[in-house]
């Protein structure tokens, strides 16, 4: 344990409870949710081992902190949505170096993420129930066995990529939860088609042709696709079981989506925080550099890059500011080239171009030709338009911070009273979990893995206020 957290005191947090509601919050989502966690009676506040120097220096924040983007649509929204609870920073003065400063910055959800997107649980299980039954429905068992393979093998090959980051966290003896992890069970899923369509079917090689009757049929509603019949869709669209499962999940997926069930967003834990921390230091020219900087790569895990190391990986602007973004699905932070998402954003555009051309092509040709066959009308197509939207909405890149924005207003910054606040809400989940490093951000390289305050440290801030008061009980009985 520390020296600092030792010196920590005592706050009567009953006032507070009042300051709390009639603080200036940066949006209203944070004020509700302050208000229904409420504070400790007695709460504990560490001093600060360093300077604080926000209003005087609050410019050096404009000019060194990160250039934070968003990416995917769903984040997008989310940053506009009453998850929000905006971002603080404060510029502390290291007390053994004046020519040291520290720009710390939290940026604070009110509510961790809904289990369940749109983009990346929703409508990838209609795409796939869709583009299942219409494989079921005009291939063979020849041609949809490729067709197959490859569509399952993309979203499998798409899910673990996740991996990656899961390995990343399991090896800190972590686990979280990512939307694109479904991924792996979507391909594998589809891949039980092939089953299906033999077992069905048999492995004849020729395309089916209009009013098949060896498929699965339709248990109701066939007078309804009679009405509808097309040159391509009379009498000949089955019923798949792999597809109507996928449709199933899909219905039950949007009305989580869409209504969120309390027993589910019960099980999210109140208030997600991810701290960023800047250093710089005063060249021999007296100007301000970029020394390093230490964020929060996975549940309050530190990630810390050097100014050469950020420059080496591309993640400097030109102006020297660190270039990071949050990913898809989660509150941390990745180092960013400022390319990659922009870069599968417009791949993803000329995608939808190229699909939308060749469905007018296939639309033209005869269906003796390969464009006009049913694997390209039916697979290739639907493939290319589902993927080019899913580059385009899961990798648009938003700024979580607006330029215009003015730092000197103390809205934006990180106060004793609100610290006081984070440090003591009431619950496990909802408390800020860093205090030691937020209130001594100079000390060792080799103590700052985590941001997190360590298991001693969080048991005796929780267990000092009772001990107090045990001794004060005792105190009096003795007078």
């Amino acid at each position: 344990m520390t020296d600092i957290a030792l010196q920590g005191k005592l706050v009567d947090l009953r006032e507070a409870d009042v300051e709390a509601v009639e603080e200036k919050w940066q949006t209203d989502s944070l004020k509700k949710q302050i208000s229904k966690a409420g504070l400790r009676k007695k709460g504990f506040m560490m001093p600060l081992d360093a300077v604080d120097v926000t209003e005087r220096d609050h410019q050096l924040a404009k000019k060194f902190l990160p250039e934070m983007q968003l990416s995917g649509i769903e984040l997008r929204s989310e940053r506009k949505s009453k998850a929000w609870g905006g971002s603080y920073f404060r510029v502390l003065e290291n007390p053994e170096d004046k020519n040291s400063r520290t720009i710390q910055w939290i940026y604070v959800w009110t509510k961790q993420r809904f289990f369940i997107s749109l983009w990346i649980t929703v409508v990838p299980l209609f795409f796939l129930g869709m583009i299942g039954t219409l494989i079921y429905s005009y291939l063979s068992f020849r041609s949809a066995a490729a067709s197959i393979v490859i569509i399952g093998g993309i979203f499998f090959i798409l899910g673990a990529r996740e991996l990656l980051d899961v390995i990343k966290g399991l090896t800190k003896g972590k686990y979280y939860y990512n939307n694109g992890q479904l991924f792996i069970i979507f391909g594998a899923l589809f891949w039980a088609l092939l089953a299906e369509i033999y077992f069905s079917k048999g492995s004849q090689e020729e395309e089916l042709i209009v009013g098949a009757e060896s498929w699965h049929e339709l248990p109701i509603g066939q007078e309804i696709i009679d009405n509808i019949s097309t040159t391509y869709l009379d009498h000949s669209l089955k019923i798949s079981w792999i597809g109507a499962i996928f449709f199933a999940l899909g219905i039950l997926a949007l009305i989580f989506w869409k209504w969120e069930p309390p027993s589910f967003t019960s099980a999210t834990h109140a208030m997600d925080w991810a701290p960023f921390f800047i250093y710089i230091n005063k060249d021999s020219k007296n100007e301000w550099k970029l020394d390093k900087v230490r964020y929060d790569s996975f549940h309050y895990y530190a990630g810390t890059l050097t100014h050469n190391q950020l420059k080496k990986r591309k993640a400097l602007t030109k102006d020297q500011r660190p270039r990071f973004e949050i990913p898809n699905f989660w509150h941390s932070f990745s180092q960013n080239g400022g390319w990659n998402d922009w870069f599968s954003v417009l791949f993803g555009i000329l995608i939808l171009v190229i699909s939308v051309l060749l469905g007018v092509v296939s639309f033209l040709a005869s269906s003796d030709t390969l464009m006009g066959s049913n694997v390209v009308r039916f697979v290739v197509i639907p493939l290319l338009l589902f993927l080019g939207a899913y580059l385009v909405f899961a990798c648009w890149p938003a700024s979580i911070l607006d330029k215009k924005v003015d730092l000197s207003d103390p809205i934006y910054h990180l106060t004793d009273n609100r610290l006081r606040i984070f440090w003591n809400l009431r619950g496990e989940e909802p408390a800020l979990k860093v205090r030691s490093k937020l209130q001594d951000p100079f000390m060792d390289d080799e103590d700052f893995s985590t941001f997190r305050d360590d298991l001693d440290q969080i048991v005796f801030y929780n267990l000092l206020p009772k001990l107090r008061e045990l001794e004060q009980k005792e105190f009096f009985r003795g007078l």
